[in-house]
């Protein structure tokens, strides 16, 4: 059975559960503790999977001359240019189809929790981008610590993979045991993605629960079809057509985001990218046939500034405060600025993993300088939505940038059909 069904069928279990037992205090306690421990699970694998692999990818790639440098300009080309994307496509799609954001079922209580959440992701970040310099205090110390962004670990692995590759006879072995780690890890990833269901399972349950409990999702119908409309707009039109572009039609774009569902499964119901990533390093390793090289050192870096979904979703929630708070529709300028500023704050919205929509839009709006009411600011009730969406859609596009990168560096090969198990 393809992957992606064992985990759809293991999210329905999830809300077929959720349904018959939502009454009962003993079982959401038992399937939030449950759902904890297995997110905390999947996080914990991926800080050595991404150091392992991105050390060696590293080293492998630094053999061939250029082969380096185009790897990052294509991966920053691709994340920058798709968050721009996204983000415009969020913007017309709202003007052609407007909605305000739900405000029937928040309270001011949670708009005043959300606000106190945003002060405090907002005063943090400055303090998490200087904790990811490795030389800041001790990079054996920002290693342990991190436990929320792969990019202290990118930055170290760099430096390492940079100093290991295999110029001389007296490094060679340094880079063998490093690359057979990396061949290690990577076999970890892929027995986690065979039995991520079970994970899938409890996590669906609290996501379920989560919505069921606010209630804003039920009274919203309009924001959740422009939502809906906009995201998948975007993802199965304007996307196939960017990678259809990019790589000259020679790949069925579809069918890559096909191979790639199950990994947006994955985040979408945990609502955080990295419990998503063993699926991810998988399905291009095998479902995508990349090289390991490319998807070890291209794939960790468009998973924390690939961001097109976030931008996307974020957009569209900004716009649609203002038209909540205003009872106007934005106009054409504070709807193109608003697009700018989520696209802006889309690339250091993974120093904030689990809440990247709502650090991007109330961002945004302060840039903006709009002042939402209490009730309008309400956001938490549907973020499990919001950033499920924006997450799942993040990792698409980072699976299909790293079949970018492998396609031009004529690293990768073509697959009729093929999935994880």
């Amino acid at each position: 059975m393809k992957t992606w069904l064992t985990y759809l069928a293991a999210a329905a279990m999830g809300l077929a559960f959720e349904l018959t037992l939502r009454n009962s205090a003993a079982f959401i306690s038992c399937m939030t503790i449950l759902s904890n421990v297995v997110l905390n699970l999947g996080i914990f694998l991926v800080f050595p999977l991404a150091f392992f692999s991105m050390t060696s990818g590293t080293a492998s790639l630094s053999r061939k001359k250029g082969q380096g440098s185009f790897m990052l300009l294509s991966t920053f080309f691709w994340a920058i240019f798709t968050a721009a994307a996204m983000a415009v496509v969020a913007a017309v799609f709202f003007r052609i189809f407007p909605a305000a954001f739900p405000v029937t079922k928040t309270t001011p209580a949670s708009a005043e929790q959300a606000s106190a959440l945003y002060n405090a992701l907002a005063n943090s970040t400055l303090d998490k981008i200087y904790a990811a310099n490795p030389l800041s205090i001790n990079a054996f110390l920002n290693f342990i610590k991190s436990s929320d962004c792969l990019l202290p670990i990118i930055l170290i692995a760099l430096i390492f993979g940079y100093a290991i590759r295999p110029t001389t006879e007296v490094v060679r072995p340094a880079y063998i045991v490093l690359n057979s780690l990396s061949e290690a890890m990577f076999r970890v990833a892929k027995k986690v993605a065979q039995f991520m269901w079970i994970g899938i399972f409890f996590i669906a349950g609290t996501w379920f629960d989560r919505l069921w409990t606010d209630g804003t999702v039920f009274v919203s119908w309009k924001f959740i079809v422009l939502l809906c409309i906009a995201g998948f707009g975007g993802i199965f039109l304007v996307l196939p057509l960017i990678y259809g572009i990019c790589t000259g039609f020679r790949r069925n774009p579809y069918r890559q985001l096909g191979r790639l569902f199950s990994s947006g499964v994955a985040a979408f119901f945990s609502v955080n990218y990295l419990f998503s990533q063993p699926t991810l390093y998988t399905d291009c390793r095998i479902n995508l046939g990349i090289q390991k090289n490319i998807v070890s050192s291209a794939l960790p870096i468009h998973s924390i500034i690939t961001k097109g979904g976030t931008a996307l979703v974020s957009t569209l929630c900004t716009c649609s405060f203002i038209y909540a708070s205003s009872g106007a529709l934005p106009t054409f300028v504070q709807t193109i600025t608003a697009a700018f500023a989520c696209t802006l704050v889309s690339f250091i919205s993974c120093l904030h993993a689990g809440y990247e929509v709502l650090f991007a839009t109330a961002f945004a709006l302060d840039i903006l300088n709009v002042k939402v009411s209490g009730e309008a600011f309400a956001i938490l009730g549907l973020l499990p939505l919001l950033n499920g969406l924006a997450i799942a859609f993040d990792v698409l596009l980072s699976g299909l940038g790293t079949s970018f990168t492998a396609y031009q560096l004529k690293a990768d090969c073509y697959i009729r059909d093929k999935d994880t198990v």
